[in-house]
């Protein structure tokens, strides 16, 4: 993110952006837009709240109002009070800033970064000779195995905040020649015998259609009710249900 256009150098002792906030700053704080007529996307640090802290984030977008979509608009309490044109992301401090909180000293990190991706391909060998195991992943181990599986089926892929994601997961974006297609991903860790129930498939058509998606996927270790099912196949074009044995095709191909 080193390209990124920013107002505020981050310190190691950097406190929370909302006014008589003290906390530390979990988030640096960016205003993202997509152009679809220049296939561009616009990052920007927010300088009317450039780090916020957990808390403030929650509520930040707990209380917003709009949509999230290319050259749309999204009103919240503490971030992009200036009404521009896109949305907020927020990028954790510590990864973004890892080599700078160590007590203030900057500390070589390339490491780190290569451990954690061969990790990543370690973990995906061992799921796709063994599926069996993602029912031992934790949810957001189980959300991060997906959207590396998307990013490595070539979209362009953001997590959302780990404790509020408002019914989605992943943002995947996936660009050809023509226009970008938005997927919102949502992803359920469940048991074999924990079905995913028409429920929450109509709940991410919902998110889907509030925020103009392109197409909704649900991605479980489970599989689907007949009334999801029955619910999701006029929609073929707009919602997608994949199971475990969807899941395990996707594996396969790292053996």
């Amino acid at each position: 993110m080193e390209n990124i256009k920013k107002y505020i150098e981050f310190e190691p002792s950097q406190k929370c952006s909302v006014t008589d906030c003290n906390k530390k700053a979990n988030y640096e704080v960016y205003l993202y837009d997509y152009y679809r007529e220049f296939n561009e996307e616009f990052f920007e640090q927010d300088y009317t709240c450039p780090f916020i802290c957990e808390e403030h984030m929650h509520l930040n977008e707990k209380n917003a109002s709009g949509n999230r979509r290319p050259r749309g608009y999204v009103s919240y309490p503490f971030t992009n009070k200036h009404g521009a044109q896109g949305y907020t992301r927020y990028q954790p401090v510590k990864e973004i800033y890892s080599e700078l909180l160590n007590n203030g000293l900057l500390v070589p990190n390339a490491s780190l970064r290569i451990d954690f991706s061969d990790i990543n391909s370690q973990l995906i060998q061992q799921l796709s000779r063994n599926p069996e195991l993602m029912y031992k992943l934790d949810p957001r181990k189980f959300e991060e195995l997906v959207a590396e599986l998307f990013n490595r089926k070539g979209y362009e892929v953001t997590l959302t905040p780990q404790t509020r994601d408002g019914g989605k997961d992943i943002y995947a974006i996936k660009k050809d020649a023509i226009a970008p297609t938005l997927f919102v991903v949502e992803t359920k860790r469940y048991s074999k015998t924990n079905k995913v129930g028409v429920e929450i498939v109509r709940g991410l058509y919902g998110v889907k259609s509030a925020e103009r998606a392109n197409v909704g996927v649900i991605v479980t270790t489970s599989s689907f009710t007949k009334d999801a099912i029955d619910f999701a196949s006029p929609l073929n074009y707009e919602l997608s249900l994949r199971d475990f044995d969807n899941l395990k095709e996707w594996l396969s191909e790292y053996k």
